[in-house]
């Protein structure tokens, strides 16, 4: 497109010629030849500090807040006001407006975005339906899947990932808005079909503060959406419901789309539906009356977006759910293994209930945990009370330490467990080394027991002292349990 008609009435032009941009990018590492470079000021740096990096790579033209200095004959332009908002609507003009091509779903919440959004792929998908999907694990386009840096990019490439399920045919895209994202413009100026509040607990304190920005935050997306679905069982939820213009779905309440008859079974659950549109008997494969809610707010979601639901329910039964989330790692060991991503203290709780629901009579439940460094240090006790109320063994350990001395952040936790489990050798283990943590607990479970490693599920690395290490959960137990050509990272 046309730089000065790309920027008109978002930014002006100051020096250089009008040129034609192929696409942009706020990081200069992403930028190849034709492209803009948005030069944004950052929480830990200036986007102005790699414009040279960015013109060496081929950009096209440099726009920042105030003018930075660019060589003679390079466009340089300045964004008006709100220089991540108007990012976002360059963004969405340069590729189209795509999201007025697609059923746009977003989901927002503490907990179960992935797993919703991935649900919402995998009904229309099975329904014969394209659909996308931008979040935490992948984002997709038709066939084309690749893995997913944040849970929800930069506008840039968020719009480009919707421009690429338009050309792929897809009709839909399911897409996991965090309030990070919200916050800074990242989904700014799209139109959600239907936008979905799954539930709000404690986390991202260290960047909203408290937890009413946190759930404000949140509560942002409504302003994006034609319909919006919240969970009527979460007390936030609830909130949004009083403010109006909102639909809704439960299990232990009255709502729009509601769960009744609810079973939960070894391998799989069953409820039946009450939904505007009817009432459906549900049989799905997932685990947990967590996933009960994720399976709920997926198919009500698709029906508000208009698809319908005795279209989607045959796909339930070969549902998968999102990697790394109660996923099971079978080597053929006695006892059972668990993968999953619970990192706040509600979404341990819930991990923790679901595996004693699991349990045989007798067996012990065992929880490998840690908190992440450089995030909210408030709910690392908290964490590690969730888990000292569930759990028979803990294996207490680093998670993400990123840029913190790992032992510390296991110290910050330590108070949530009481003095005197932490004093039994027996039930409480502590090493900051994660891979060793997990060794330690495969060699400890008998038969019977049930091993849930906790914080880090899909993630293909671990990072230290600021630096990201190959290390998976998954591949850390199938090494320490010599499972032929596995535990490779």
């Amino acid at each position: 497109m046309n730089l000065d008609k790309l920027i008109d009435g978002i930014a002006t032009r100051i020096s250089g010629p009008d040129v034609e941009v192929e696409d942009l990018s706020s990081d200069s590492r992403d930028i190849r030849p034709g492209w803009a470079f948005l030069a944004l000021k950052g929480e830990k740096a200036d986007g102005a500090a790699f414009v040279h990096q960015a013109l060496a790579l081929g950009a096209c033209a440099v726009l920042s807040e105030t003018p930075v200095e660019v060589p003679e004959g390079v466009t340089g332009c300045a964004f008006m006001a709100d220089p991540r908002l108007r990012m976002a609507e360059m963004a969405r003009r340069l590729h189209g407006t795509p999201d007025e091509h697609l059923a746009l779903i977003g989901v927002t919440g503490t907990n179960g975005k992935t797993t919703t959004t991935t649900l919402i792929r995998q009904l229309l998908r099975a329904a014969g339906t394209g659909c996308g999907l931008v979040g935490t694990v992948l984002n997709a386009a038709g066939d084309w899947e690749e893995e997913a840096v944040r849970t929800t990019p930069e506008s840039p490439a968020f719009y480009r990932w919707l421009r690429r399920s338009v050309d792929a045919g897809d009709a839909a895209s399911a897409v996991e808005v965090s309030s990070h994202a919200l916050c800074l413009g990242r989904v700014h100026g799209a139109l959600f079909k239907v936008g979905v509040f799954t539930n709000l607990t404690q986390d991202h304190l260290d960047y909203h503060g408290t937890l009413e920005a946190y759930f404000q935050a949140k509560a942002l997306l409504r302003n994006q959406c034609g319909r919006f679905l919240v969970n009527a069982d979460d007390a936030y939820g609830r909130r949004l419901l009083e403010g109006g213009r909102c639909w809704s779905y439960a299990i232990d309440g009255e709502a729009d789309y509601r769960a009744t008859e609810l079973e939960l079974g070894p391998t799989g659950t069953r409820f039946h539906l009450q939904a505007p549109q009817g009432s459906f008997q549900v049989e799905s494969p997932l685990l947990g009356r967590f996933n009960a809610y994720n399976l709920l707010a997926a198919l009500a979601a698709c029906a508000e977006a208009g698809f319908d639901l005795g279209r989607l329910l045959p796909g339930v039964a070969r549902l998968t759910g999102a990697p790394g989330r109660l996923e099971r790692v079978d080597c053929g060991q006695p006892f059972g293994v668990m993968v999953d991503y619970a990192h706040t203290p509600d979404a341990l709780e819930k991990l923790l209930a679901e595996g004693r629901r699991l349990l045989p009579p007798g067996a012990r439940l065992h929880v490998l945990f840690g908190c992440g460094g450089d995030r909210d240090r408030a709910k690392r006790p908290l964490m590690a009370a969730a888990v000292a109320a569930g759990a028979d063994v803990l294996w207490h350990t680093s998670d993400n330490p990123r840029t913190e001395d790992p032992d510390r952040i296991l110290d910050d936790a330590a108070p949530g467990i009481p003095e005197a489990l932490r004093k039994d050798a027996a039930r409480y283990h502590r090493d900051a080394d994660r891979r060793a943590s997990v060794a330690q607990a495969l060699a400890d479970c008998r038969p019977g027991d049930l091993l849930l490693l906790a914080g880090k599920g899909h993630e293909p690395y671990q990072e230290i002292h600021g630096v990201k290490h190959p290390y998976s959960d998954r591949a850390a137990v199938e090494a320490a349990l010599g499972c032929p050509g596995k535990g490779q990272a």
